[in-house]
């Protein structure tokens, strides 16, 4: 999971860079030494009240 802030306009791309960011740090390496089976990766942007997520199986 990645939680960002909005620092733009455009938090839509923010929560693609968060999602990014998961596949560029391999944070998910240690769950599946750990033998997880599935890993679902989530980003979250939270601009002010509103929040945008997504999410990769």
């Amino acid at each position: 999971m990645e939680l960002k802030r909005a620092y733009t306009k455009n938090p839509e791309k923010e929560v693609e860079k968060a999602l990014q960011q998961i596949d560029d740090n391999k944070y998910y390496v240690e769950l599946e030494r750990y033998g997880a089976k599935e890993v679902i990766k989530l980003g979250y942007v939270f601009d002010g009240k509103k929040v945008i997520s997504s999410y990769i199986e």
